[in-house]
């Protein structure tokens, strides 16, 4: 989801990028218990009926499911900010705080979208200048990456 915001104190205009998420932090949270409580309701039985082996089993499931739960949760709330000013280029990359930040030079920033030769590949958004290149928007579906690449390539320039 690409939202744009125009007219901010020191960016002309600043692009926040997040990708898709149906479900929030707490809804995850709901899921996983829904998970615990239906896995327990089917367990308890069994160890009641002295299968009690079943129960370390169902244990190593659940903390399967909960970690990739989390991991795929944290994944979806990353965020990219990118603020075009009158000179620079100011990317950041991050989920609650900018991990990860790069200043380009504006006047020598061109906007590349690179294809893949393989088609089941997404292509790549790329911010290049100076011999750098930063990629934005992987976590963007095709037309969304492609329509960024259209916005930004009317503010910096052409696209490749």
């Amino acid at each position: 989801m690409v939202a744009v915001e125009c007219g901010l104190a020191e960016c002309q205009h600043c692009f926040v990028l997040r990708p898709n998420r149906s479900l929030s932090w707490r809804q995850n949270q709901l899921v996983f218990a829904s998970f615990c409580v239906v896995t327990l309701l089917v367990v308890l039985p069994l160890v009641a009926m002295g299968f009690w082996l079943v129960l370390p089993f169902a244990g190593l499931e659940l903390f399967a499911v909960g970690a990739a739960l989390y991991a795929v949760t944290c994944r979806c709330h990353e965020c990219e900010v990118i603020c075009i000013a009158a000179d620079t280029i100011r990317i950041e990359q991050g989920r609650r705080y900018p991990r990860r930040h790069w200043i380009l030079a504006r006047p020598w920033a061109r906007v590349v979208l690179e294809g893949c030769p393989r088609r089941w590949y997404p292509s790549r958004l790329l911010i290049r200048t100076h011999g750098r290149a930063v990629e934005v928007g992987r976590f963007l579906p095709e037309d969304e990456r492609q329509r960024l690449a259209r916005q930004l390539t009317g503010h910096l320039g052409a696209v490749s």
